[in-house]
């Protein structure tokens, strides 16, 4: 899944597991939750629930990946099983501009 967000804004995000045949599954222990930039996006995982997560947009535009890992073996053993999220912070709505000049200045007419 990918998601698109705009600079300093928010989402609430959650995952959930299913098994080989679509059914609702578990998984032992707490989801961790982290963003491969933390210049562009940071996610914090919700208190009590390992399940969801906010994905907060920094003020720097570009790519994150973000991943909600979790131990699929509920016995002693560990098998990570990874979940993926793109996001892609925007630029915000314009609130300045600038004027540049092009070229050098023309002379006025003979």
């Amino acid at each position: 899944m990918s998601y698109t967000l705009m600079v300093d804004y928010k989402i609430k995000v959650s995952v959930a597991y299913v098994d080989s045949y679509g059914n609702p599954a578990r998984v032992d222990g707490d989801v961790v939750w982290a963003s491969s930039d933390d210049t562009i996006a940071v996610v914090f995982t919700e208190s009590g629930n390992s399940l969801n997560a906010i994905v907060q947009a920094q003020t720097k535009t570009g790519q994150a990946q973000i991943t909600a890992t979790a131990d699929a073996d509920l016995g002693e053993g560990v098998r990570s099983l990874v979940t993926l999220m793109d996001v892609t912070v925007v630029a915000g709505e314009a609130v300045a501009g600038t004027i540049t000049p092009q070229g050098d200045p023309i002379p006025p007419a003979a």
